[in-house]
């Protein structure tokens, strides 16, 4: 009924990816809020305004969580790729 599926431990699920979207889209809209609010060259409301800085603070946010995952999954690879090293050693050892 389910299909398994084996995700590898090298694989960061594109959090990388993902964490430079958001942080990126988060930089844009807040700099477009600073400059909406210094220079007002846009005629939006100051609800659309707040709604703007809204979605920067939660795209920043959602771009450093990721980015923490992201750190994780590429300290994951590093211990899995370590402990590979050390079964194969182990391996080469018991065939001599």
């Amino acid at each position: 009924m389910f299909k398994k599926r084996n995700i590898s431990v090298y694989s960061d699920l594109k959090t990388g990816f993902f964490c430079k979207f958001f942080l990126i889209l988060g930089v844009i809209l807040l700099v477009f809020y600073i400059l909406q609010r210094a220079i007002s060259f846009v005629d939006i409301g100051e609800d659309m305004l707040g709604t703007i800085l809204a979605f920067a603070i939660l795209s920043l946010g959602l771009g450093f969580i990721l980015y923490f995952l992201s750190r994780q999954f590429a300290k994951l690879a590093k211990i899995a790729e370590e402990i590979e090293k050390e079964n194969l050693t182990e391996d080469i050892e018991k065939a001599k």
